[in-house]
């Protein structure tokens, strides 16, 4: 971590402080300062997402589809998907009951890119929810105190 911060200090209600040290050793961080610099990386994704910025996203974008043997929708989703190859880096897709399915797409793009898929995907027949999680790409932040757990450390970041 770069020792060229800034001091904030920050008024908060007793309850908020009790809530922040029950995750911050629940999550392992080093500090509270750790877990707020979290926090605030997550907060900044989001505005700017909601801002509908320019800057480059990682994300997923998850949909829950009925299954029905007869349908087109499989290939419909399929082709949308080929359409955006740019975008769509990865899909996994899952059976959740014998009626019902759902892929989750890993996307790389815009925000108004990955907006724009996620509405495309929202307006086919059969589609039942689709949700959309993405983080800032441009610059991740991704430096912390807190140790990851052993599944999460076989993974690069």
């Amino acid at each position: 971590m770069s020792e060229d911060l800034d001091r904030v200090s920050l008024t908060v209600p007793p309850e908020m402080t009790d809530r922040l040290d029950e995750i911050v050793g629940d999550w392992d961080y080093s500090s509270r300062s750790e877990a707020v610099r979290d926090a605030l990386r997550d907060f900044f994704a989001t505005y700017d997402w909601e801002a509908g910025d320019h800057g480059h996203h990682y994300g997923t974008i998850v949909v829950v589809h009925e299954h029905e043997h007869d349908s087109d929708l499989p290939g419909q989703l399929q082709s949308i998907q080929h359409e955006h190859a740019s975008l769509v880096t990865s899909v996994q897709h899952i059976h959740l009951s014998q009626d019902r399915c759902m892929e989750t797409l890993v996307v790389d793009g815009t925000a108004g890119d990955i907006d724009a898929l996620a509405n495309e995907l929202r307006a086919l027949g059969g589609v039942q929810q689709v949700k959309v999680v993405v983080i800032g790409g441009s610059d991740p932040g991704h430096e912390h105190g807190h140790e990851h757990s052993a599944a999460h450390d076989e993974y690069e970041h």
